[in-house]
């Protein structure tokens, strides 16, 4: 899917029915740098990349263990595997899709009894059903793909050994193998898997680093949905005005355009509790971030409200010339430190004296979406070397204080083959209101 020709939301949802938006070259090429077999997933974020199914317990029981689990074979990448309960697959999979290349095993129970015999789907209805009413849309839908599992030997008694029996189907019980929560870890424990068990958060957040075609749609349709709404507060803002009030703005400006806001940092002020009001004549950076369905954008600018301070206005016009100087200059095979080192030598030799702090990180599936260097254990963060594929911000806000305010410039590019491309369009660095 080419984002370059702005799909629609129809478009996007239609894609995410028929897959998951993971780059799938870029997972087997992780896969094998790594020497795994395959993935066994149970986070939310990661079961909705692999199948781009969001499972339910990630928006009503966040922190519990996962109920539903996205399955990737090395050498089937095309052929996913799901194991989840059957009232689920009923109830929350089957909406909005109908996929004949994904196995799918069935539980009655969370937990792990050791049980490893599969029995049969049951062929009848998942809810109780009146045969006097007529079915909704919905409901036939439903019926439809539980019916296609009736009759099969896909049903264990808990998740524990449904997870055991999908990682035989899909060849993967010998074999080494990247999980990402402690639960799969412990069913493999106890069923004595015989191959190896690998935590595999971060190799996740690599894959996740190269955007697929889909992503790549996903995340420009997130971006110039973030944009409108920040800039819509920004021409909102006078003086007067909180930051907790800008904030609710910037919430309501997002969902009118289906996104969800994630957080929008006002003046260096990202508390929800804030209520410091807008001065007249102050200098003020908005750093907004909003997702569509998963994936982030990130955008941030400067706003005068009213004349602004010589320092302050200098400040700003240093972060915008930082990050256009950045822009061009980003290509495959600069890391990150380099851009760092760019920047602040184009803002010295340009005569500026406003301290910039260059921040370059990966977006995606989170704001920050990229792995870490394991530290103590902590995550650090690499010296990360571009490719394409890569969605990238680079932060570049003054630092310094007593200027009369605070000013911040920032898009999202798509690093291609021989340099980088804006994935939303591009607009004046300062907002005057």
């Amino acid at each position: 899917m080419d984002w370059r020709l702005n799909p629609s939301d129809d478009d996007l949802l239609a894609a995410l029915e028929r897959g998951g938006p993971m780059n799938m070259a870029r997972a087997i090429e992780v896969m094998e740098r790594h020497g795994l077999d395959g993935l066994v997933l149970g986070d939310p974020i990661n079961v909705y990349h692999a199948l781009g199914h969001w499972p339910q317990i990630g928006r009503t029981r966040p922190g519990q263990p996962p109920g539903t689990f996205a399955l990737i074979a090395r050498v089937r990448p095309e052929m996913p595997g799901l194991v989840t309960s059957r009232f689920l697959h009923h109830y929350s999979w089957a909406d909005g899709r109908d996929r004949a290349d994904v196995a799918v095993w069935l539980y009655n129970d969370l937990g792990d009894c050791g049980y490893e015999t599969l029995g049969i789907v049951p062929d009848g209805p998942v809810l109780p059903k009146c045969t006097k009413m007529h079915l909704t849309d919905t409901e036939a839908h439903r019926e439809h793909v539980s019916a296609t599992l009736a009759g099969t030997e896909r049903m264990a008694a808990d998740a524990g050994g449904a997870i055991v029996a999908a990682m035989r189907g899909m060849g993967l019980w010998q074999g080494r193998i990247g999980f990402d929560h402690a639960v799969i870890g412990q069913v493999a424990t106890h069923h004595d898997h015989p191959g190896s068990m690998v935590q595999a958060e971060n190799i996740l957040r690599e894959i996740r680093l190269i955007k697929s075609p889909l992503e790549q749609a996903l995340m420009a349709r997130a971006a110039r949905a973030n944009v409108d709404a920040l800039n819509a507060v920004g021409h909102a803002i006078r003086a007067g005005a909180t930051h907790h009030e800008l904030q609710v703005l910037y919430r309501q400006e997002c969902a009118a355009r289906g996104n969800t806001s994630v957080f929008l940092n006002v003046d260096r002020v990202s508390s929800d509790l804030s209520r410091i009001k807008v001065a007249d004549g102050q200098t003020l950076m908005l750093d907004g971030v909003s997702s569509f369905l998963g994936y982030h954008g990130d955008f941030a600018r400067t706003v005068f409200v009213g004349e602004p301070t010589r320092p302050a206005r200098l400040a700003a016009e240093a972060s915008a010339f930082a990050w256009s100087a950045v822009r061009e200059k980003l290509r495959p095979g600069l890391r990150f430190s380099e851009i760092v080192a760019l920047g602040s030598a184009a803002v010295r030799a340009a005569g500026y004296q406003a301290v910039i702090g260059f921040g370059p990180h990966s977006v995606g599936l989170a704001h920050t979406d990229e792995p870490g260097e394991v530290h103590g254990g902590f995550w650090r963060k690499p010296d990360f070397v571009l490719e394409p594929g890569m969605i990238l911000s680079v932060d570049c806000p003054t630092l310094d204080t007593g200027i009369g305010g605070s000013a911040h410039c920032e898009d999202l590019v798509l690093i291609t083959q021989s340099g980088a491309e804006p994935i939303h369009p591009l607009h004046e660095p300062v907002i005057i209101v």
